[in-house]
């Protein structure tokens, strides 16, 4: 299986980073507060029922956050019992299915959870929900403001059949910025919901608004629950004022299909934009933007290859990249190359490639495409494999 995993391009992800990153996380919290680890987008591309289940383990976990309907129902089929949420929009027309997978739905408005409780009852269900406060996102949510208009239309939800509330919640925009205006009004916003709302006898036992830029940069705003998914898989919520210990759990890989010598003159890749001035030897590696690379790392990212650092030559392909491998003249058909990760001394983040290629960290590994391979690795050993294009 391994030699199957590793005959082009695959992920190696170590689950141990992802503890160690959860450790570090909960220094930051009360002790008794608990954790609902957003495991959307596959878990930022690490695996969803891979860190779901290792996470399930640690008492101080509560519940998985999850952006749609059907990344819950695989968490259920992976054998996840704790409470799910379901972040993100689900069609009403599923109130049996979020019931009987045992789902919690989060209602955005009034016209939304009118729809939600009339399907539930048509299925003689009830299902389980957050309310989502929009306090100054401006994404899903009911307005927060004024405080009176949202509180009124939070308690009207109360009086629906079929829909069991035991939660509410927001997001923060900026809760990394060094400017904590911005956080602090939103945080404001929903506390003052939220009392009203216990004064008029409809307080909710969880309310949680915290992200992982929150977890760190304010603490004041632990309400006794809290979300994060940042943090878990080693991404800086400010890389300015880093968080000390967090490792980044994937490595991508890939191998070099064919080394070649160039003549001065040659030209490389789509579109002829690097010209050999000098005699060149290059790798031709088999990853490209089809499987995640992204485009802008054409002429300017860099691949490990025996332990050095190999230039990028040419505009990534759909499938292919070329390297400039000149000074490592033991290269050979075969050799792996390391594109994020560790190779000997030296090592390359994906906060350092995503700078080059100018995109967002966590939209680098949550895009590799599913034709890359996954290894599992826990104490050093390979704990599980995953070939998601089984699912093609």
């Amino acid at each position: 299986m391994e030699r199957e995993i590793k005959r082009r391009s695959w992920m190696e992800i170590e689950l141990d980073a992802i503890l160690n990153n959860y450790e570090i996380a909960r220094k930051h919290l009360k002790k008794e507060t608990r954790l609902i680890a957003v495991v959307k987008a596959d878990a930022y591309g690490c695996g969803a029922p891979q860190v779901a289940r290792l996470l399930e383990e640690q008492e101080g976990v509560c519940a998985f956050g999850v952006a749609s309907f059907d990344e819950g129902v695989r968490l259920r089929r992976a054998g996840i019992r704790k409470p799910i949420l379901i972040l993100g929009y689900t069609p009403p027309e599923l109130a049996a299915e979020l019931a009987e997978q045992q789902l919690t739905a989060t209602l955005t408005d009034s016209e939304y959870a009118r729809a939600l409780s009339d399907c539930a009852v048509r299925a003689g269900v009830t299902v389980g929900c957050h309310v989502k406060l929009d306090t100054g996102m401006s994404r899903l949510g009911i307005l927060g403001h004024p405080v009176e208009r949202a509180v009124a239309e939070i308690a009207a939800l109360f009086q629906l059949q079929g829909l069991a509330i035991g939660g509410i919640f927001t997001h923060f925009a900026a809760s990394n910025w060094e400017d904590g205006s911005f956080n602090d009004y939103q945080f404001q916003n929903f506390v003052q919901v939220t009392e009203e709302l216990r004064r008029q006898g409809l307080a909710l036992p969880v309310a949680h608004c915290c992200n992982s830029g929150a977890v760190v940069f304010h603490p004041e705003c632990d309400l006794g629950y809290v979300r994060f998914g940042f943090l878990l898989y080693g991404v800086q919520p400010d890389p300015a004022r880093p968080v000390e210990g967090l490792r980044e759990p994937i490595q991508l890989k890939t191998l070099v299909a064919q080394v070649k010598e160039l003549a001065p003159g040659a030209r490389i890749g789509y579109d002829c934009t690097f010209e050999v001035k000098q005699p060149m030897r290059i790798a031709v590696v088999p990853i490209g933007y089809a499987d995640g690379l992204p485009y802008g790392l054409s002429n300017c990212g860099e691949m490990l290859v025996r332990g050095q650092r190999a230039p990028i030559v040419g505009k990534v392909c759909m499938d292919q990249t070329m390297l400039d491998v000149t000074h490592i003249p033991e290269v050979q058909r075969g050799d792996i190359v390391t594109v994020f990760g560790r190779d000997g001394r030296e090592e390359i983040s994906v906060m350092e490639l995503a700078q080059k290629a100018g995109v967002f960290p966590p939209g680098f590994f949550c895009n590799l495409n599913a034709r890359v391979p996954r290894i599992f690795l826990k104490n050093g050993e390979i704990a599980e494999y995953e070939l998601p294009i089984a699912r093609w």
